[in-house]
């Protein structure tokens, strides 16, 4: 019988080498086992350690290795990739009546399919003949997951015929047939050691029986000097005592860092980091999240070697992204056009900016493509319009082999080998002369590499070769699977195993000891990680199936984690602290249970409370994040171009222009002193464009009626109204860019709009009135500013003139009585242009828009015609009421010329352009990205 013995975590492979007589331990005939190759690889190396002359090396293998070679010789049926074995399975409950919805198609099935078979090769690897769940534990399952629980054991029995009339195997089926069968096996010709396994699934423990019975030696690795109680309950499943070489070790000395974020975390990480690195278990840097190495590597010492055994989640990558943004277009096509917003993010990558042709860099052919389509406005496109807005030569010529080359294969592709030429194709031409054309491997060109590497070997593959290549799939379903492979790898990158600091994940420090221990973002959710919860396999099924529960995962971390840093001489642990989160989500990160238990046993150790063990690091922002600037200084020469602007606009000074600064001078800096036009958003529904046509309808409504009395109980006539209205919205680009649905709603509330508003000129003013002007133009010229705007209708009411401007959209709030008597009609503008006098005179008069028109029109009052409001009494509400009437008169002839100049010479005289004190202005500004004044 073999023996079971455990061994100290520091130094564990070193110390399996002093265990071993050095005939055995250099015999060819002996056979290491190892976990992992990394283990066995390191493992060599202290053999090459303890002997650095020639010399013959016994057998070391990684268990996996071994399980293939050895069962092979049982049963040579080749492994049957995860994404088969759900077409296999699908081929099989398709038949089945009880599937005949989750299984009318593939597309449908195969997410429960990869499932599926994930459950059933745990199944194999735990020895289980699977029995159908008649009566599922009383948990939130789906209805599918219930489905395929109630015939789990019919749909194993038969997927096992399946397997065998293909001639095909499963990792997990492999396993259990090497474990049935291993009575059968020769024994090896010379000793066998099978070394630093823990957890062992119920083939595994078959299979290491009979390893035990023929002769073989168990190491297994202590956390520490202590013994987990997992090897307790396999010593008695082996029925042998297992043989405790624990000794006294020094503590290790733990660090604990609390800081703010990843990246406080990676500056204290890169002071304490030793210079000199001269053997492999010299340094090692634990990371948690693999999504943080790339900010790590930009942070490590550059003459520092470097090697990186983590492999990157390859969904996190440029060129996954650009993978996504191409699904995200062929998703959202809508029968042959382009959804253009989904467009526009695509072509913004920088994997296709930087692409050539003709000599030409792209980013200035798509520069011009954006620019054409938002002057354009549809949201839906073809690539022949897309292509036709756009001028012959080389420009013209780039777009059309970009739509053939890159754009049109993604549009038609059903089945996976297309999808591997489109991505092949894609990869191509984005890589080629970025990699030929880098000068050094910056970490983005060695994630590049590595992502190349895994794309070749790893994705193409899955593509091409599956079993349902050229079946056609739903686009759904084929990027789905191509999500899953995304998820799934991980991108390795390249490296000298044995040379400098290491960087890996948690599982690959399996076996393996180090002097120095860093581990980075040790927070609960990231230590221990949070595994992905199998539908199919609720925690009230496992046992049920004899499985076992879902901690057995979070033991095997906890394992490693704690064997790994006990092993160690010096242990920092950072952690965040930062708030993460949103919603009901928002909280503080909490630190690793892992880490409140090394506290623990610190605070046993010293016998009291030990805060100092914690060294907090400081958030350390630079001051100008947190300043807001106030205002732009305005100089001289700023002055006279403003003064030029103003007075050279042949068009007149407009209402929005003066109200563009009342609202924030500094959005009339960037507005009308640069010159920045707003980007113009791509959406199904143009509010402007419904604006203009409600307006022009409404002309054209009253047109006859210019220069008469218009009585709304004798004349209202909606009928004609809403006729005007849907010839005018057919032959508008609005009406061609709305899908049907929308396109009728907007259509009817229009109308209801109109309708309505006829209904409120009966009600409110029976009496009518006389229809002056219609959308005409008026302009003052005042100060030798001229001055002008668009009146939407002038009108005699008894014996006051009234402006009308129409309001589509947004409700404008009007001015009190109160506000008007005791704020603006006795207000004196001030000689100076202070920041505080500015914010007096805005909260006096936030809107001037009525007050101009009534100046340059001559009238008496205003109002907003305010079609969108939800009650009649608020259509529409007169600047001035009967009671201002008397004050208003003096205040239009002798105030607001005094106020308009005073704005006026504020435009131009003023030091700076001053910020809103309004942060609600700053979040829906169009320069609030690029405005150090925006409020965050």
């Amino acid at each position: 019988m073999g023996q079971l013995k455990a061994l100290p975590s520091q130094a564990f492979l070193i110390r399996v080498t002093k265990e071993i007589p050095e005939e055995e331990l250099f015999s060819p005939d002996t056979v290491f086992v190892f976990p992992t190759k990394r283990a066995g690889l390191y493992f060599r190396y202290y053999l090459s350690q303890r002997r650095p002359a020639p010399s013959l090396l016994p057998q070391i293998i990684c268990f996996s290795d071994l399980v293939a070679e050895l069962a092979t010789e049982i049963d040579a049926r080749p492994l049957l990739p995860r994404a088969d074995q759900a077409w296999l399975l699908w081929e099989i409950v398709k038949d089945m009546p009880p599937f005949e919805k989750v299984a009318q198609s593939f597309d449908r099935f195969f997410p429960w399919g990869l499932r599926l078979a994930e459950v059933l090769d745990q199944l194999e690897r735990e020895i289980v003949d699977a029995k159908n769940v008649v009566y599922p534990p009383e948990e939130e399952v789906p209805f599918e997951a219930r489905l395929f629980l109630e015939h789990l054991g019919d749909i194993q029995q038969a997927f096992r015929q399946k397997l065998k009339e293909k001639g095909l195997i499963t990792s997990g089926q492999r396993l259990r047939l090497l474990a049935e069968n291993c009575q059968k096996l020769p024994a090896f010709s010379g000793p066998m050691h099978l070394v630093g396994f823990f957890m062992l699934t119920r083939a595994e423990q078959k299979i290491f029986n009979e390893w035990l019975k023929k002769g073989a030696t168990l190491w297994w690795r202590l956390e520490g000097n202590k013994l987990p109680q997992i090897y307790r309950e396999l010593s008695r499943v082996f029925g042998s005592e297992v043989e405790v070489l624990a000794e006294d070790l020094k503590r290790p000395s733990f660090h604990f860092f609390e800081a703010p974020d990843v990246h406080h975390e990676l500056a204290t990480l890169k002071k304490l980091l030793p210079k000199d690195i001269e053997a492999p278990d010299d340094t090692l840097i634990l990371l948690c999240v693999a999504g943080h190495l790339i900010p790590l590597l930009y942070e490590l010492p550059e003459d520092v070697p470097l090697n990186i055994t983590l492999g990157y989640p390859l969904f996190r990558t440029p060129l996954a992204q650009l993978f996504l943004l191409l699904a995200e277009l062929r998703e959202n096509l809508h029968r042959e056009e382009i959804h253009i917003p989904s467009y526009l993010k695509l072509i913004k990558h920088p994997y296709l900016r930087g692409l050539s042709f003709e000599g030409h860099k792209a980013f200035s052919f798509f520069r011009e493509i954006e620019k054409n389509l938002r002057e354009h406005g549809s949201p839906y496109l073809t690539l022949e319009q897309i292509e036709a807005l756009c001028e012959e030569g080389p420009f013209a010529r780039f777009l059309k082999w970009f739509h053939t080359y890159l754009i049109r294969p993604w549009l038609t592709l059903e089945t996976t080998a297309q999808l591997a030429a489109a991505l092949r194709r894609l990869v191509k031409e984005c890589t080629r002369e970025r990699l030929l054309s880098a000068e050094e491997d910056t970490p983005e060109i060695l994630l590049e590499k590595a992502f190349l590497y895994a794309f070749e070997t790893e994705i193409l593959p899955s593509l091409e070769k599956v079993s349902f290549a050229n079946e056609p799939l739903a686009p759904g379903t084929l990027f789905t699977f191509l999500k899953e492979l995304l998820r799934s790898i991980r991108a390795p990158f390249e490296g000298e195993p044995l040379c400098g600091l290491q960087v890996m994940g948690l599982l690959e420090t399996r076996l393996l000891s180090f002097k120095r221990v860093f581990v980075l973002d040790a927070n609960e959710g990231y230590l221990p990680s949070v595994e992905e919860v199998n539908p199919l396999m609720p925690e009230g099924v496992k046992p049920i199936l004899g499985l076992p529960p879902r901690e057995r995962e979070e033991v095997i971390e906890r394992h490693h984690f704690f064997a790994l840093v006990r092993g160690a001489e010096e242990v920092s642990l950072f952690y965040q602290s930062a708030i993460s989160g949103k919603g009901e989500a928002l909280g503080k990160k909490m630190r690793s249970r892992y880490v409140e238990r090394l506290l623990w046993e610190e605070e046993q150790e010293q016998k009291k409370l030990c805060p100092e063990k914690i060294s907090f690091i400081p958030l350390n922002l630079n001051s100008k994040a947190f300043a807001r600037r106030e205002s732009i200084p305005k100089g001289q020469a700023e002055k006279e171009i403003l003064e030029k602007l103003l007075a050279n606009r042949s068009d007149g000074i407009s209402a929005t222009m003066l109200n563009t600064y009342l609202l924030c001078p500094v959005k009339f800096y960037f507005r009308y002193l640069l010159g920045l036009e707003p980007a113009k958003d791509f959406t199904d529904f143009d509010a402007a464009s419904l604006g203009e046509i409600v307006h022009s309808a409404l002309e054209e409504y009253f047109r006859p009626y210019e220069g008469k009395h218009y009585s709304p109980r004798q004349d209202n006539d909606p009928e004609r109204l809403i006729t005007y209205f849907r010839e005018l919205f057919a032959a508008s680009k609005l009406y061609h860019a709305l899908g049907p649905e929308r396109r009728f709603f907007v259509e009817e509330t229009a109308i209801f709009r109109l309708k309505r508003y006829l209904e409120f000129l009966a009600s409110k003013q029976p009496e009518g009135f006389v229809i002056i002007k219609l959308e005409e133009k008026y302009s003052r010229r005042f100060q030798d500013f001229l001055f002008a705007g668009r009146i939407d209708r002038l009108e005699r009411r008894g014996e006051w003139q009234y402006v009308l401007d129409y309001k589509t959209g947004t409700f404008v709030k009007g001015y009190t009585s109160n506000h008007l008597e005791e704020k603006l009609f006795p207000y004196d503008p001030p000689a100076s242009f202070t920041a505080e006098d500015f914010f007096d005179f805005q909260e006096r008069l936030p809107d001037i828009q009525l007050f101009l028109y009534l100046f340059l029109a001559g009238a008496e009052n205003a109002a907003y015609l305010q079609l969108a409001s939800g009650k009649l009494d608020y259509i529409e509400k007169p600047l001035f009421q009967p009671k201002n009437m008397e004050a208003a008169q003096p205040f239009m002839l002798s105030t607001f010329p005094r106020i308009l100049e005073y704005l006026l010479r504020h435009i131009i005289e003023a030091d700076a352009f001053y910020a809103t004190q309004n942060e609600k202005h700053c979040s829906f500004c169009d320069y609030r990205l690029a405005c150090e004044c925006a409020k965050k």
